[in-house]
Formats: structure tokens, sequence, C-alpha cells
């Protein structure tokens, strides 16, 4: 394999990865809004599922990760 494919494909690879990253913050977000917005309109906040529980997991193991070293 050219060593410009190898490149490239750990670009593809980090770009999956961000892509994944943005997806669980995205859906912790929208699920924090859901909940606020419950919570703001006197209605009772609903229990969290185990997916959500999950996902906040990731998201917070994402934030204690080193930056990634673009400048391989």
């Amino acid at each position: 394999m050219d060593h410009r494919d190898d490149q490239r494909a750990e670009e593809l690879n980090n770009l999956r990865l961000a892509l994944a990253t943005f997806a669980l913050q995205l859906d912790a977000f929208e699920l924090r809004l859901k909940v606020r917005g419950t919570k703001i309109n006197g209605e009772s906040s609903k229990p969290v599922s185990p997916g959500t529980a999950f996902a906040k997991q990731v998201v917070g193991a994402m934030k204690n990760r080193p930056p990634p070293n673009w400048d391989r």
C-alpha cells in the first residue's frame, strides 16, 4: 500500500471517529435540553434510559481524551 493511501485511510478513520463523537455529543445535548424543558414547564422529569446513560459516559470519556496529533 502506498504511504498516501495509509494517510488517507487514517484520516478517514479520524473523520469517522469525529463524526461518531459529534453525534453522541449532539444526542446528549438534545436530551439535556429536553430534560430542562420539562423541568421549566413544571412537569416531572422522566427517568433516563440506559442508552442515554451510556451516551453520557462516552461523551465524558471523550472529553478526557488527549487531542489528536494532526501534525503526523
